[in-house]
């Protein structure tokens, strides 16, 4: 009965560990994306100096 305990806990925090762990991937991912459209429309409204 105690390992099966166990594996219902290992089981339970190694999902909560892998959920977190991507969740932090997919927002650092965004980030560096929104970094990138802040970049494109500080550029829209330059003109050429020929």
């Amino acid at each position: 009965m105690s390992e099966f305990i166990s594996f219902v806990i290992g089981t339970t925090l190694g999902g909560i560990v892998g959920v977190s762990f991507m969740c932090l991937l997919q927002i650092n991912r965004r980030s560096s994306r929104e970094e990138g459209l802040y970049e494109k429309e500080k550029r829209a409204d330059t003109f050429p100096a020929e």
